[in-house]
């Protein structure tokens, strides 16, 4: 063990991983997780009722990959959503610090150990609530194909977007939060906000303390066909517009609005806004498909699916090519220098 990594240790951290039918994927995640140079207590992979044979993976994966890093496999009874997984996992976890890490994510060397850093030298005025990091985007062949940055990276910039009533944007595979916070705020919500469940955590975690990003890239986010991103676009679109608007009224003091509220809301526009709208959210929409296509292999596919992008919203395909061609400026990692590989 090197001297810097001597400074700190991950003896409180349980890892959570959820999975649904992903077996393919999570031994990435979990050998990410064991090469760590800050070790955690435990992982606890919390399987959604998958049809694969991940539990014969994970004792497996316990039995001869695991680097005396204790895995505990937590299996709900019937498939009930990514919230409902990562709630279970952390129901089961013994540490005073949650990580979580989706499974078909993987993580630099030095994620832990950065962060633990970060969170014993923290100086601010307020106390950290949940710490992220910056990222690198994959495709399914784990090869880095741009940077993965949202969110605040300081306090300052933390106080901004609460004082505003934005939404706090970060990587779900970098959050490390306490399970005292976890529990303070009632978990993730299985039901209010669907699949943008997570951002809405993060805002409730934002009003117990500072909510940000370590500005490193220390996660591998991966960008695939069947992913949530993709599959539950519709549903977490919607959600996240309805939160952004809850968090706008939080910040006025002004009451949050329902479902009904914000769909009558919504309907009132003008014909010509609401129209806006739709071609700009389509757009999103290919754009994300057809990127995600195009990067893993689809190339007809995800040009037919950029094309109509540009069609719907060309601003939006506009900003993507020019990031994209910015990131090739920059030094690309190549494969080997990969966590996994």
């Amino acid at each position: 063990m090197t001297a810097s990594a001597e400074r700190v240790s991950g003896a409180r951290v349980s890892v959570v991983v959820p999975t649904y039918n992903d077996v393919g994927r999570i031994g990435d995640a979990l050998d990410s997780i064991v090469t760590q140079t800050a070790l955690p207590a435990e992982i606890v992979v919390a399987d959604d009722a998958s049809e694969d044979n991940i539990a014969e993976f994970i004792e497996r994966f316990a039995d001869g990959r695991a680097r005396g890093v204790p895995i505990r496999y937590v299996r709900l009874e019937r498939n009930s959503g990514d919230a409902a997984a990562r709630n279970a996992g952390i129901q089961a976890a013994r540490g005073e610090l949650i990580a979580i890490c989706d499974s078909d994510d993987f993580w630099a060397p030095t994620k832990l150990q950065r962060q633990l850093e970060l969170m014993r030298d923290w100086s601010g005025s307020r106390r950290i609530a949940l710490l992220g990091s910056h990222g690198h985007n994959v495709n399914d062949a784990k090869r880095v194909i741009s940077p993965a940055v949202m969110g605040p990276t300081s306090e300052d910039a933390y106080e901004a977007v609460r004082r505003r009533g934005g939404l706090f944007f970060v990587i779900h595979s970098s959050v490390l939060f306490s399970r005292a916070d976890y529990d303070a705020v009632g978990g993730y919500s299985t039901v209010e906000y669907g699949a943008a469940n997570e951002f809405e955590m993060f805002c409730r975690l934002g009003e117990l303390g500072v909510v940000m990003n370590l500005p490193e890239p220390l996660v591998y986010y991966r960008k695939r066909a069947g992913s949530m991103q993709l599959d539950l676009f519709w549903d977490r679109h919607y959600n996240v517009m309805r939160l952004a608007e809850n968090q706008r009224r939080r910040a006025r003091g002004e009451r949050p609005v329902s479902r009904e509220e914000f769909d009558a809301q919504e309907a009132s526009a003008s014909p010509w806004l609401r129209l806006k709208r739709r071609r700009h959210v389509w757009g999103m929409y290919y754009y994300r498909a057809g990127a995600t296509h195009l990067v893993n292999g689809s190339r007809v596919r995800g040009g037919l699916e950029l094309a109509l992008a540009s069609l719907l919203d060309s601003t939006r395909l506009r900003r993507g090519v020019s990031g994209a061609l910015r990131s090739r400026g920059r030094r690309r990692t190549p494969a080997q220098e990969l966590p996994i590989t």
